[in-house]
């Protein structure tokens, strides 16, 4: 746990210095920032006062700051390790799209391989006008399938 003090009482500076020796750091190293009044910052922010917004209110004493402190930490760790995991999930999905859109492209690509398939499977009809309509009626489901499918992922992607 590394912090960094934003302080504007003197008298409450050198308290939390004191607590917090062996925890303080500079601003940019920190993990978040303990501070007594609203500030911005692009560090999570652990307020100490009387108003309403205060993660911890006056007084206290060290080890209920100590406590508040590290339940602090566990949280943003949480929140931290929490969007990791969605930013690798996310990762995976996308990987997972591209390599769908990669092997549909070349197994949807190429629909004359329906006529590879006539050989193996026998006609389902002696009429073979009848079994041509249906291949023709396959083949243009097959085409709007891929479409859909090549849409949803390259939308997903972007």
């Amino acid at each position: 746990m590394k912090i960094a003090l934003i302080c504007d009482s003197l008298l409450l500076d050198r308290s939390l210095e004191m607590y917090l020796k062996e925890y303080l750091t500079s601003y940019k190293l920190c993990d978040f920032v303990v501070a007594t009044q609203l500030v911005e910052s692009q560090k999570p922010v652990f307020l100490i006062g009387d108003f309403e917004e205060a993660n911890l209110k006056i007084p206290f004493t060290r080890e209920i700051l100590l406590q508040e402190l590290e339940a602090f930490d566990r949280k943003i760790r949480g929140r931290a390790m929490q969007e990791s995991q969605n930013e690798e999930s996310r990762s995976y999905q996308d990987l997972q799209g591209e390599d769908f859109i990669k092997s549909s492209s070349s197994g949807f690509g190429d629909f004359n391989r329906l006529d590879n398939l006539k050989q193996e499977i026998p006609p389902l009809f002696e009429d073979s006008d009848l079994n041509t309509k249906i291949e023709e009626v396959l083949r243009s489901f097959a085409k709007e399938i891929q479409t859909i499918v090549l849409e949803h992922y390259k939308g997903k992607n972007a």
